[in-house]
């Protein structure tokens, strides 16, 4: 069952969300896309063995409208073969490069047998229009002017792409490195609520530029369990931290998904998370945790005490909280600040909490 965890707390219409599944591939890269009306992207397909259609059959998958591939390896593209067999998707679309293995000739080879679907190279200012208002835009690579020379051109000629939906914005990264970054941030990319992070959190990726212009609430990082790269690394989960977001790993968490309603966020992970080690509210939303379907805390873990101060802050978020939030309670001692007033906490640059609205 997935546990809950709230975010931007707002008003949503079920029959208007957006929803965003961040699959449990292990130490590979698949998200599942789903709109209001049905129409079914998905970006990249893990690596062989991951066991995709089962995954995309319990979502009730039946159909796919896109598919994007983002480069050729293998733990990006290792069962793609098997889903556009079994599901042909309208469009098929990749960043255009090759890569001497049998499980891209293997891919190709799909491809072209079935002329039914439309191949496309990926192209910055390419849109695909979804519903509800929803589109998906490709940012990079741009086949003009590859970038060559780099650590790993395929990592870094990577597909990028922008959802919005509504006031909801995510950015899918591929295994994007610190060149994509420079040419994301020379084209001007802004800031994102969601971002799944390049890479498998890779400390070749999410620079601090990079995440300062993205600004990302929410970090998406799809990891195997105890793999072999040490992935997220420890200088790219200080970086997010840095700027806020919140972390939400497949290695630890299982299956994330994100439902956006366009003026909010949700997201729900496959396993229940423990009591965060760091403290998670931000700039851009305060995140307070619950079991699904239920207003309490998560089962084993104790109601928080009623708080002393009657406005808490930190001393790494923009946001106060009230007295008894349960938020404010997982702020770590070395960070924690006290406000004796409402106007007090504003006056000091702060802004009221989403989870509490003190």
């Amino acid at each position: 069952m997935f546990s809950l965890v709230c975010l931007l707390l707002a008003s949503w219409a079920a029959a208007a969300d957006v929803t965003v599944h961040m699959l449990d591939v292990g130490q590979g890269d698949s998200i599942l896309l789903r709109t209001p009306a049905g129409k079914t992207v998905l970006i990249d397909a893990g690596d062989r063995g991951a066991g995709m259609l089962e995954k995309l059959r319990a979502h009730g998958v039946d159909h796919l409208d896109l598919v994007v591939a983002t480069h050729p390896h293998a733990d990006h593209i290792g069962e793609m073969q098997k889903v556009i067999e079994a599901l042909p998707p309208r469009v098929y679309v990749d960043s255009g490069q090759t890569h001497p293995t049998k499980v891209y000739a293997s891919l190709l080879s799909a491809l072209e047998g079935n002329p039914a679907i439309q191949y496309r190279t990926a192209t910055p200012g390419m849109v695909f229009n979804l519903d509800d208002g929803a589109k998906l835009e490709l940012l990079w690579p741009n086949p003009k002017g590859l970038l060559t020379g780099t650590r790993s051109d395929l990592n870094s000629n990577s597909v990028v792409t922008r959802l919005t939906h509504g006031d909801d914005c995510f950015l899918f990264t591929g295994d994007a490195e610190e060149p994509t970054e420079a040419a994301l941030l020379e084209a001007g990319v802004g800031q994102c609520d969601v971002l799944k992070v390049a890479h498998h959190g890779s400390r070749h990726s999410s620079g601090v530029a990079f995440l300062a212009a993205v600004k990302p609430s929410v970090a998406l990082v799809s990891a195997g369990a105890g793999n072999r790269y040490s992935h997220p690394g420890v200088e790219t989960l200080a970086r997010l931290d840095a700027v806020g977001a919140t972390v939400y790993r497949t290695d630890q968490d299982g299956e994330v998904t994100v439902v956006s309603s366009g003026k909010g966020l949700r997201v729900l992970t496959e396993r229940a998370r423990p009591a965060p080690q760091t403290e998670v509210p931000n700039a851009q939303a305060a995140v307070a945790v619950a079991t699904a379907g239920e207003a309490h805390a998560p089962e084993g873990s104790a109601e928080p005490e009623a708080a002393a101060c009657a406005f808490p802050g930190s001393s790494r978020s923009e946001v106060f909280h009230g007295a008894g939030c349960r938020t404010a309670a997982k702020i770590s001692e070395a960070n924690q600040m006290c406000y004796e007033s409402r106007e007090a906490a504003l006056k000091a640059g702060k802004r009221s909490a989403g989870c509490c609205h003190p």
